[in-house]
């Protein structure tokens, strides 16, 4: 026979979940003595303006930066436009430039004595030189510039380059110009060929240059003997 004062053991989860499906609310353990909460305070008026004209300065911030950035836009742009107008006639330039060395080299192959004691040779000079001139003109129009280097200019890399190192004859100092090799051309302000030119070093230079390149010669031969 079973004891009549035994109960039965209830799931605490089940007393919630009636206590829910009745409608009964509970509070949870450890919050019986947690004060109200305090609802959040309005901003005063002096805070509200303080925000607000924080606002209007960035707003005005903000609107700078952004004309600032649409000028240096329109900035970009212009000089983009402009530079492709400026620059426009370098291919075709660069495509003359090497007629108009063929057409000097012409010029110089025949000297004006040789031309003065030949008629025919001295009309046919006649002729390319003043087919130089007019290419030359045509250049000028369209704002390219020729550059010629003299004997005793000073070389200057943004205008030459030296294809050669020489001694320096009389009259000449180290680092100036010996003699022009080829023209140098400019669009504007743009250099598109540098004048090639034969620059003067000091005597102890080139003997040293030299010595080196017999050296070198030397060091080559002993290279082949042994092979």
């Amino acid at each position: 026979m079973s004891d009549q004062n035994d109960t039965p053991e209830v799931d605490p989860e089940d007393i919630r979940a009636a206590e829910k499906a009745a409608g009964i609310e509970t509070v949870p353990e450890g919050t019986e003595d947690l004060p109200p909460e305090t609802p959040p305070e309005d901003p005063t008026e002096a805070e509200l303006i303080v925000e607000l004209q924080a606002q209007l300065v960035e707003a005005k911030a903000e609107r700078l930066r952004a004309v600032a950035e649409a000028e240096n836009t329109r900035k970009r742009a212009e000089r983009e436009v402009s530079n492709v107008r400026k620059y426009a006639a370098e291919p075709l330039a660069r495509d003359f430039l090497q007629v108009a060395e063929f057409i000097r080299m012409a010029l110089q192959s025949v000297s004006e004595e040789q031309a003065d004691a030949d008629p025919l040779l001295k009309n046919l000079r006649v002729g390319v030189a003043m087919t130089e001139k007019t290419l030359l003109d045509a250049f000028e129009r369209n704002h390219v510039t020729r550059i010629v280097a003299k004997q005793g200019d000073g070389y200057d890399h943004n205008l030459h380059e030296a294809i050669s190192r020489v001694d320096a004859p009389e009259g000449v100092e180290a680092g100036q110009i010996v003699q022009m090799v080829g023209a140098g051309y400019r669009l504007h302000d743009r250099l598109i060929k540098p004048a090639t030119v034969v620059v003067a070093q000091a005597a102890e230079a080139a003997t040293k240059a030299a010595t080196e390149a017999v050296d070198a010669a030397e060091v080559g031969g002993e290279g082949d003997n042994n092979a």
